[in-house]
């Protein structure tokens, strides 16, 4: 069996987002705990806690066929002396224009990915300030009830 298509949404985009000038390599899917230095600025790609993934079930026999429509966050995280809004907003840069449609990485797994919302935050603890910008995007794709890993 394959991965649910959720978990294969979320490394699609992660691929996606892999490799930028800012993050680089520094991309990470489902991380719980804080990043190290040594992983920043860099990138977390996670479904958005607190966000439902919506399901609609559109047909009447079985399988059904269910429209889902998933919140994902990319989640950047940097640190800096004197420019921390401009690095965040250069990661948001690349990032937006990674996965401004089409995404090559999401074809065949998604309908479309949709910018929803950004939202930045910036703490001043410690010897560098740390700030993150989320970027909450929605995904919607399709599946059959009885087959969550195979996206139709």
């Amino acid at each position: 069996m394959a991965a649910h298509v959720r978990t294969q949404i979320r490394n699609a985009i992660a691929s996606a987002v892999g490799g930028l000038t800012t993050t680089g390599a520094r991309v990470f899917t489902s991380r719980v705990y804080p990043l190290e230095r040594t992983d920043l600025p860099g990138l977390l790609v996670r479904i958005a806690a607190g966000s439902p993934e919506q399901v609609q079930r559109d047909t009447v026999h079985a399988p059904a066929l269910l429209t889902r429509t998933l919140p994902v966050e990319v989640v950047a995280v940097a640190r800096a002396v004197d420019d921390l809004d401009d690095t965040l907003d250069q990661i948001a840069l690349e990032v937006e224009t990674a996965l401004a449609e089409p995404v090559a990485a999401l074809a065949g797994i998604a309908k479309y990915i949709v910018l929803q919302s950004v939202q930045v935050d910036m703490t001043d603890g410690g010897e560098k300030p740390t700030g993150t910008i989320t970027m909450q995007y929605e995904v919607e794709y399709f599946t059959l009830d009885n087959s969550p890993d195979v996206s139709v």
